[in-house]
């Protein structure tokens, strides 16, 4: 192969290596800030959705809170079955705030790991064009090596 070529191919290889170490690191980035959006989503639906089954919940207790009276419970009954309900409703509050919690950190966590993907693209095409600019200079200097043949006395 003539050696023009040659030295034209190493750089072009090593060029397209090089993009595609930053083009991979582009994408798992992408795919990580995807899946951090979709655990904001999921944030979200957790507090809503534990907003809404406190709200159900509530009117249940509410409920039963007039059942009680309606049998003439005593007020020390009541108080404790409305403390209860309370508690109840703040469970049902911090169950959502601690999937919510831990989506959250998901997305974070998905953050980073993007970022790190895409940190490590960049190092991964420096060390090919490192490496492959190294081969093409080797490569250049031995085309830029003058031709020499050297003659043998007695031979022709």
């Amino acid at each position: 192969m003539d050696p023009i070529i040659s030295v034209g191919l190493m750089a072009a290889s090593t060029a397209l290596t090089a993009i595609g170490a930053i083009k991979q690191g582009q994408s798992a980035n992408a795919v990580a800030k995807y899946n951090a959006k979709l655990e904001e989503n999921n944030a979200r639906a957790a507090i809503a959705s534990s907003e809404e089954n406190a709200r159900r919940e509530g009117r249940l207790g509410r409920k039963r809170q007039g059942e009680l009276r309606a049998y003439g419970v005593s007020m020390d009954v009541l108080e404790d079955s409305a403390k209860e309900e309370e508690l109840n409703l703040l469970s049902i509050l911090h169950g959502g705030e601690v999937q919510a919690s831990g989506a959250r950190n998901t997305a974070r966590l998905d953050r980073a790991r993007g970022r790190n993907a895409l940190t490590q693209s960049y190092f991964s095409a420096s060390g090919a064009l490192l490496k492959g600019g190294s081969k093409v200079a080797g490569g250049y200097a031995d085309l830029a090596k003058p031709k020499t043949t050297v003659k043998i006395p007695g031979t022709s």
